[in-house]
């Protein structure tokens, strides 16, 4: 979703990252095997496979030094980030919960939540302020990714969702084309329209370098649609010694302020 710590990228449309690199373990503790964690590709301009952001490597440094874990993060599409967890095979960053989800995967505490606001363009202008709005519209959403239980309980019911390319200018472009009503991203940063605009117009759509999106003038809803918490997740039986450790560093790290200074860091 992405997670974007600001894990750029992640603003999370959603919050997650790259490529697969460990984050160094900056402590005197004894370190464990590694433990692999996904996290969901993010993709430039051209579809290539980001590079993993300097605060998503803080970020896991901070759960390495607390927990005494070494973390390998490995960056993949969200859907086969998804199975590769499932299947036992490491751990997945970024997770929100669902019904489907609950019934298969471990969550840790929650580490952070996510507004989600809804992004449209075009005339007439849609009243966007609550999920009621959404009625029989088209959202566009990243491929595999939850934004949460009260989208879950909606989806296919209030509103339409078609999953699409983590690629974000391809989504903002869908958007231009008349081929999806509404684009749901997710932020941490920010609490108020105004500041959302701003960053969108001034740093996020030139980041993209996308032509196509210069200049155009897309709106926003006026407070965000859902609210989404953001996991650690394991498969069912696997990885319980090291979540236990990783929800005692997120206690720990949200005791201290330190868990919420490196999700709101500026790259």
């Amino acid at each position: 979703m992405i997670l974007k710590i600001r894990f750029h990228a992640c603003l999370l449309m959603p919050l997650v990252l790259c490529l697969a690199r460990p984050a160094l373990a900056e402590n005197s503790r004894p370190v464990s095997a590694p433990v692999t964690v996904y996290v969901q590709e993010a993709l430039d301009e051209r579809g290539q496979v980001q590079a993993i952001a300097p605060g998503l490597v803080k970020f896991f440094q901070f759960f390495e030094r607390e927990t005494g874990l070494h973390f390998i993060p490995v960056s993949m599409p969200w859907n086969r980030a998804k199975l590769m967890t499932q299947e036992g095979k490491g751990l997945i960053w970024g997770f929100s919960k669902s019904p489907e989800r609950l019934a298969r995967f471990d969550f840790s505490e929650t580490v952070l939540r996510s507004r989600i606001w809804a992004i449209a363009y075009g005339e007439p202008i849609m009243r966007l302020r609550n999920v009621t709005d959404l009625q029989g519209k088209i959202l566009s959403v990243e491929r595999g990714v939850s934004h949460g239980m009260e989208f879950e309980l909606a989806k296919n019911k209030v509103f339409k969702v078609e999953e699409d390319t983590a690629q974000s200018s391809a989504r903002f472009r869908k958007l231009l084309a008349k081929r999806s009503d509404v684009l749901l991203w997710g932020l941490v940063q920010f609490d108020r329209q105004d500041m959302l605009l701003d960053y969108l117009y001034k740093i996020y759509l030139p980041s993209l370098r996308d032509p196509e999106l210069l200049g155009k003038k897309f709106y926003v809803s006026s407070t965000p649609l859902f609210y989404d918490s953001i996991h650690f997740a394991a498969a069912k039986g696997h990885f319980g010694k090291e979540m236990q450790k990783i929800d005692v560093a997120i206690r720990l790290g949200l005791k201290s302020g330190e868990l919420n200074r490196l999700v709101n860091a500026v790259d």
